[in-house]
């Protein structure tokens, strides 16, 4: 499911920035994962109340964000799709940050929230215990917060991995870099086939593709681009915009962008990063798994969502090809021909209609 829209500086996710791509579009996807009676949900997006953020989140949204609409609260979305909140077990954060825990406090106190390692340490307790804090006391209230604790033992990959439903049938993994405890999901759709929930180990297609065995195709189909570009497209157009070496092939073959160097970067571990991502490619080559990474506007386009489809799901998604469509969609946001990308999805902040100027001047409902 999807339910935001928002525009966030290019610089502090990714390491090159092209003249008429200085914002990057960030769209936002929930998984709802059905196992052994439970139902889990990986990510909860943002809340659309953002008077209830702690006013630290509020201070950082003001510096951060360029654009943000939130028209539906994934426990909105869940409801209207015909799912009980009560009849949800977990949650899953794949990390801390606020487009991802939604509004724990919506929820049944019967759901727990489930964080990587280091979360209770770092964020526990809230505000206004602790003034300076990221969450609220009341996210916290009455609720169980179980922290994944991962061993060595037990990679897959070079990833540490825990066997959430103790089946093989969902794993969650270690992959650190981005933020304090950062988990990503592994989902077995067919006994031979997965889908990689990637949350924010990074945030653009382009951080992980192309690669030495999926490289960017030439022409690029049309059915990858959207109505940007009338007619296929060649592979020089894009290429020309990274130049990763003086080898020209190279530029086919190696990600066009890196993680970020800039001093305010959302990335907490640059090197952590670059190594995660490098780990992320072998998943991406592999035939039988779907990478999806949560801000990957492209993914609204190739996936089923609940918003729409509540009826269908993604065991079936190698049939659909839907690997193939979502690989280079995120070329529709670069720059061509000397043209700018794809404009901001939204420009300012919007809330029940009317622009938000100031997080900090909304007045909190909860606090």
């Amino acid at each position: 499911m999807h339910r935001q829209k928002c525009a966030c500086p290019l610089r502090a996710l990714c390491s090159k920035i092209l003249p008429g791509h200085e914002n990057l579009n960030l769209t936002s996807v929930t998984f709802l994962i059905e196992r052994l009676g439970k139902k889990v949900l990986f990510d909860c997006g943002a809340r659309k109340d953002f008077e209830n953020f702690s006013p630290f989140v509020k201070n950082r949204l003001n510096l951060n964000v360029r654009g943000l609409k939130i028209e539906k609260d994934v426990y909105e979305i869940v409801q209207e799709a015909g799912v009980r909140l009560e009849d949800l077990t977990s949650m899953i954060w794949s990390h801390w940050h606020w487009d991802h825990h939604g509004a724990p406090e919506k929820y049944p106190s019967s759901v727990e929230v489930v964080v990587g390692p280091g979360f209770k340490k770092n964020f526990m307790p809230g505000y206004p215990t602790n003034p300076n804090a990221i969450f609220l006391d009341a996210n916290f209230a009455d609720r169980e917060f179980r922290e994944i604790q991962f061993s060595d033992s037990f990679k897959i990959g070079n990833f540490r991995a825990h066997d959430f439903f103790g089946d093989g049938s969902f794993y969650l993994l270690d992959t650190p870099g981005h933020a304090i405890g950062h988990m990503c999901g592994l989902a077995r759709t067919t006994p031979t086939t997965f889908v990689f929930l990637g949350g924010d180990i990074c945030h653009f297609g382009g951080s992980f593709r192309p690669s030495p065995s999926i490289p960017l195709p030439d022409p690029v189909p049309k059915s990858h681009l959207d109505a940007h570009f009338p007619v296929p497209c060649p592979c020089s157009l894009f290429t020309a915009c990274h130049k990763a070496g003086p080898d020209s092939e190279d530029a086919t073959t190696s990600p066009f962008f890196e993680v970020t160097s800039f001093p305010q970067s959302a990335y907490l571990n640059r090197i952590q990063a670059a190594e995660s991502i490098k780990e992320l490619q072998r998943f991406d080559e592999c035939p039988d798994i779907l990478v999806c990474i949560a801000h990957d506007p492209t993914l609204l386009k190739v996936l089923p969502f609940m918003n729409y489809e509540s009826e269908k799901d993604l065991e079936n998604w190698r049939e659909g090809v839907l690997k193939e469509k979502a690989q280079w969609g995120w070329l529709n946001e670069l720059p061509r021909d000397g043209k700018p990308g794809r404009p901001m999805l939204v420009e300012g902040v919007w809330k029940e209609g009317e622009l938000v100027k100031d997080f900090t001047e909304l007045k909190s409902s909860i606090y």
